[in-house]
Parts: C-alpha cells; structure tokens; sequence
C-alpha cells in the first residue's frame, strides 16, 4: 500500500466574501480621522479596546493641544503625521483582529456609539454656552463698579 504524502490543510476563519475586516478597518480610519478613535473595535465588539481607544486618543488630543498651544503652534506639524500614522496603525491592527478570530461586526454598535457621542457633544456644547454666558455676565457686573 502506497501513500501519497499529504497537503498540508489550510484553515480560513472566514468566508472569502465576508467583509467585515475591511468594513472595520475603513470605520476606524474614516471616524478616527474625526477624533473617534476606537469606532472599528465597536463594531467587531470589542468595547473594552473602544474605550481605551476612544478616551486614550481624546487625553493624547488634549496634551496635543496644551503643547501645541505653549509653542505657539509649532509643534502642530509634528503632531499631525503622527495622529495620522495612530489612526492608520489602529486601523490596521483591527483588521488584522478580525482576520485572526473571525470576529464579525454589527453595525449596531456604531450607531449607537454615535447617537451618544452627539447627546454628549450636546451636553458638553451646552454646558459651555452657559458656563461662557455666565462669565460675560460676571465680567459686565465687576467692569460696571
């Protein structure tokens, strides 16, 4: 009895027509290039790795502006190159996770994400018109003595 030798077996964690590793990729490019870092991991349901993206790339943002603003803007060219390579790599890394788990997406997520980043931009927005209002007022009053 002869025996050919055998193939070795290659394993595909998904479909050739399921997208979903794409579709993650361009969401977290595409939102990440509007400051919402994170949106791809939503969507393949990886809130925690959302949460840290979201909030680690708004505090990066914040440090970003404090310095840019103490050098007088110079460091604004620096900046951003490489808030472009994070949003690219971010994008990469998520594609590649949902390549190695076959992880699938739902869009679901995203829109819910989004709904409560606008009611919070409200809030916020909100929150500094009255804030801004009431120091007007308070300067009028100590500028009329």
């Amino acid at each position: 009895m002869s025996t050919s030798p055998q193939l070795p077996q290659q394993y595909h964690s998904q479909s050739p027509s399921d997208s979903t590793d794409t579709i993650a990729m361009i969401i977290e490019i595409v939102f990440g290039l509007f400051g919402l870092l994170g949106l791809g991991w939503l969507y393949v349901g990886n809130f925690v790795f959302s949460l840290a993206f979201l909030f680690g790339y708004w505090i990066l943002l914040a440090i970003e502006g404090v310095i840019i603003a103490f050098s007088g803007g110079l460091c604004g060219c620096l900046f951003f190159p490489l808030n472009i390579v994070l949003i690219v790599v971010s994008g990469i890394k998520v594609r590649d996770h949902v390549r190695r788990t076959g992880a699938s997406g739902s869009i679901l997520y995203v829109i819910v994400a989004l709904v409560l980043a606008l009611l919070l931009l409200c809030v916020v927005g909100g929150i500094a018109v009255v804030a801004f209002g009431g120091l007007a007022a308070l300067s009028d009053q100590l500028n009329n003595f």
